[in-house]
């Protein structure tokens, strides 16, 4: 019977230890768990700032390559008005002039 009892104790001794080996390796799990959650977490985020970096540069990038279009187009019209200006300001001076003096 004292062994009987003895045996008892000791698988309960085995058990406890066993409990307690099986909640140390699940705290160790949860940790790495948690830090290689926090790696992937921060590489996404990484990736992410990244391509919206890259975004930004091309929009930035198409915007200014727009803006240069519409200004050269600008530039332009500018140009043909001065032209048209230098080429008829003569004759338009002298329209006026004469509707106002037979008005």
């Amino acid at each position: 019977m004292q062994d009987v009892i003895k045996k008892l104790v000791d698988i309960d001794e085995q058990a406890k230890k066993f409990s307690e080996e099986t909640n140390k390796e699940k705290e160790k799990l949860e940790v790495q768990i948690k830090e290689e959650t926090e790696k992937i977490y921060e590489k996404y985020m990484s990736d992410a700032k990244a391509e919206v970096e890259t975004e930004k540069k091309k929009i930035e990038a198409d915007g200014a390559a727009k803006f240069e279009n519409s200004e050269e187009h600008r530039k332009e019209q500018v140009q043909a008005l001065k032209q048209k200006f230098d080429e008829n300001a003569d004759k338009w001076v002298e329209q006026i002039v004469e509707a106002v003096i037979s008005g």
